[in-house]
Parts: structure tokens; C-alpha cells; sequence
């Protein structure tokens, strides 16, 4: 099994070239809420003769497309990347660094605005296409699709030109509070010569599968999976069980959260004190950043993947989707019970011949 590579225009998302001799250094990473970055390099010897065109630094993404369905001209398009740096060596051919659309949104900045009793997600549609699409303004050709409707109502979400803050961060804020929205950035033919970018906003991103039955994309150990890998742990940033939210303080008063705790414990007392924003006012977003944090910090870090071979696992865009959640049932010595169960993907890892889900595990039973 082979990935296609194809470079897009960035401002319009047409196909430059097809550059079937560009190989990556590692394996291609998609994580909810994030942006991430990778290397690639482009030999000489057989690079097309537009390969200047479409390597230009902050102009080119090159996509990854998956190896074409019957009767299907190409593949889906699975992963993308801004070209953000282009070294040309002697022998070397061209060597360029790569980021995802994410990325982008770190290089712009969010104006002054306020949204008074907005659903969250239309707020995110809004930023979104007032800041990174093309537009009155050049961005990206990006389309916004809001999943299982608009969300709660937010009050008050007031961002202002002179604190410098980027449309990046801007999302990040949302998807650090309590039943926040959360968002990921895909892509998508939009005809046989053109790409898009699509910023997928909802409550929750991914699908569960129906009461009473399993998901539809199921990994096992014997079978498709060749590697099971479960880290614990509850280092510093790692896990808590004592949690405070604090902003920025101005005359001899500084905003923050009462301590958010967990009742009963095994483990003595764990601290963690952060600044989510530092021009936060309100108690009560400073109270709804550290019970979330508390959520996620009162069992520690759990981490599970699983790498398995792409050709005999479900496929990615078409079993699963990332925000999915996903089924396993691993059988090795070091499960003695065995590891089965059901969990959300919150990401993926992509060779050309393996795929490894990236899993939240925290509400897996079974684990000791």
C-alpha cells in the first residue's frame, strides 16, 4: 500500500502537481484541537518540472491522498501540510517542513469581538470565517461544518485586538471550558481538480456508536494489531487531585477559582495551579477551567495505542473518522484479564503501511 502525495495551491486549493517521489521522515499525526508538524524531502532526480511552484513556502500544502476505492479516480485526501520552510543541498534534493492547517491559525489574529448569548459553536464558525478564510481578507479556502447542532448559549466572550491573541488560541479557549466545543480541521474533494479544507465545530466531534451496540471499526491482538501500548501515569501536569484556576492580578487582588477537589482518594494531596488566560475577571470561568481540569487530571495521564497494519484494519475516512470511538480486544500476557472495550479516538499516526489510533482511555473499566 502506497499514500499519494499532491501539492495545493493554498489560497484556492487547486492541484499544482502530483509528486509521487516525495517521502516523509515519519509517520503523519492528526490530533483534535491541535496542530501538527512533519518533514519531507523531494529528490532531484525525477522531481516534476514545477517542483519550485510547488514547494514555495507559505503557499503549497501537500496532501496525503489514500489509495483509490474501486472506481474512484483518487484517494481521500487523509492528511495535509503547509509548506513553512524549503532547504535545497547539494545531493540532497529538496527538503521541506511542513505544519497543518492548524498551524495557520496561529499566524492570524482575532480583533476586537463580542458575542453575548451566542450558541459556542456559531461563535467558532464565526472567528473561523472571519479570520481564516478567504475572504474580504486572503486566508484559506475553508468551508466550517457544525456537528449535532449549534451548542449551549456563552455570555460575555469578549476578545480585544490589543491583547494579540490568535484565532488558534481563541479556539483553544473554547475548548478549554466545561462542555466546550471542540473542532479539527479535514479535507475534502471538492472537484476533480480542487481540495478544501473543512474546520469540523460541535459539541463533540466523532460519533459513539448506537445504545446496545459496539462501534463499527473494531481492533483486534491476534489480527490487524501488531503493537499495544497503555502508559500511566501521575507526574506533574500528569494528574491532580486539588485544582485552582488563576488569572492575572491587579491592585493586591488576583481572580481564582476555589480549590475543585476530589472527595475521596487513595493518593495524598496533589496540587495544580495554572493560568488558563491571563485577562480572565470572572470566578465563575476560572471555576469552569478548573473543574474541567480537575476532570481530567484526577485519575492521571492514561495513554493507549495501538498500531496496526493498514491494509487488514478499518479504514481511516471510511470505517472511522478521528473523534470516533472505536472498538479493541487485546490478548497478551501483559493483560491478564485480557483489554477489551470501547474508546474515543482522539487522533492517529499514518505510515504507508500502518495506522495507530490514538485513544482516550479514561473511561475504559479494567484498568488497574
Amino acid at each position: 500500500m502506497a499514500l499519494s502525495w499532491v501539492a495545493v495551491n493554498a489560497n484556492d486549493g487547486s492541484i499544482i502537481e502530483d509528486l509521487p517521489t516525495l517521502r516523509v521522515s515519519g509517520a503523519l499525526k492528526q490530533t483534535l484541537m491541535r496542530y501538527e508538524t512533519q518533514t519531507a524531502n523531494l529528490p532531484m532526480g525525477d522531481a516534476p518540472s514545477s517542483w519550485r511552484q510547488a514547494t514555495r513556502p507559505g503557499a503549497v500544502f501537500l496532501v496525503a491522498l489514500s489509495e483509490p476505492e474501486e472506481n474512484e479516480p483518487r484517494g481521500l485526501p487523509l492528511w495535509g501540510g503547509m509548506i513553512i520552510r524549503r532547504t535545497r543541498k547539494v545531493g540532497n534534493g529538496v527538503d521541506v517542513s511542513l505544519v497543518t492547517a492548524e498551524g495557520y491559525f496561529d499566524r492570524v489574529y482575532v480583533g476586537d469581538e463580542t458575542f453575548n448569548a451566542t450558541a459556542q459553536n456559531i461563535i467558532v464558525k464565526t472567528m473561523a470565517e472571519k479570520y481564516a478564510k478567504t475572504g474580504a481578507k486572503r486566508g484559506l479556502p475553508l468551508r466550517v461544518q457544525i456537528i449535532g447542532g449549534n451548542g449551549v448559549l456563552r455570555d460575555k466572550n469578549t476578545w480585544k485586538d490589543a491583547a494579540d491573541k490568535t484565532l488558534y488560541a481563541a479556539l483553544q479557549d473554547f475548548a478549554g471550558l466545561i462542555g466546550g466545543s471542540e473542532w479539527t480541521v479535514g479535507w475534502e474533494w471538492v472537484d476533480e481538480q480542487k481540495l478544501g479544507l473543512v474546520l469540523y465545530v460541535g459539541d463533540r466531534i466523532g460519533k459513539k456508536p448506537p445504545a446496545g451496540l459496539g462501534p463499527a471499526a473494531q481492533f483486534y491482538l491476534p489480527g490487524a494489531v501488531t503493537e499495544a501500548e497503555l502508559v500511566e501515569g501521575y507526574g506533574a501536569d500528569e494528574g491532580a487531585n486539588d485544582v485552582m484556576a488563576v488569572s492575572t492580578g491587579t491592585e493586591g487582588a488576583r481572580p481564582q477559582s476555589p480549590h475543585q477537589t476530589v472527595a475521596t482518594d487513595l493518593r495524598p494531596r496533589f496540587e495544580y495551579r495554572w493560568t488558563p488566560e491571563s485577562d480572565i475577571k470572572d470566578t465563575a470561568t476560572l471555576t469552569a477551567h478548573a473543574r474541567r481540569a480537575l476532570a481530567a487530571l484526577k485519575d492521571g495521564s492514561l495513554a493507549m495505542t495501538l498500531t496496526a497494519n493498514r491494509g487488514e484494519a478499518p479504514k481511516l475516512g471510511l470505517d472511522w473518522f478521528i473523534g470516533d470511538d472505536i472498538g479493541f480486544d487485546i490478548d497478551a500476557l501483559e493483560f491478564p484479564d485480557g483489554l477489551v472495550g470501547t474508546a474515543r479516538c482522539v487522533g492517529w499516526e499514518l505510515t504507508e503501511t500502518t495506522i495507530t489510533p490514538l485513544i482516550d482511555v479514561t473511561a475504559v473499566r479494567g484498568i488497574d
